[in-house]
């Protein structure tokens, strides 16, 4: 996506957010997501501090990638998306 203008990427970024924060806002936690949850405060609690540490990264690290490929995938559907219509578009005007 190098040829998009920086204007033009930044819009499809903050349209990203704006909707994975939308996403997250309606999921609903289903019983084992909030069990799994659960337990895993339960775990890190009962862990020294330095472990705690390290599993806090991980979690951190782990969101990091997820939205990544999130962002990853929404893009692609942008560019296919923009693949579909130009055609669409270019014979209209040349009708």
């Amino acid at each position: 996506m190098s040829n998009w203008p920086d204007w033009f990427l930044e819009a499809l970024r903050q349209r990203f957010y704006q909707l994975e924060l939308a996403s997250e806002q309606q999921a609903s936690c289903s019983s084992e997501d909030v069990h799994l949850f659960t337990q895993m405060d339960q775990f890190k609690t009962n862990q020294n501090e330095d472990i705690q540490h390290l599993l806090s990264e991980w979690e951190e690290a782990i969101g990091y990638q997820l939205s990544q490929d999130k962002q990853s995938i929404y893009m692609e559907g942008v560019k296919d998306g923009i693949r579909l219509i130009l055609p669409v578009m270019h014979s209209t005007v040349t009708r």
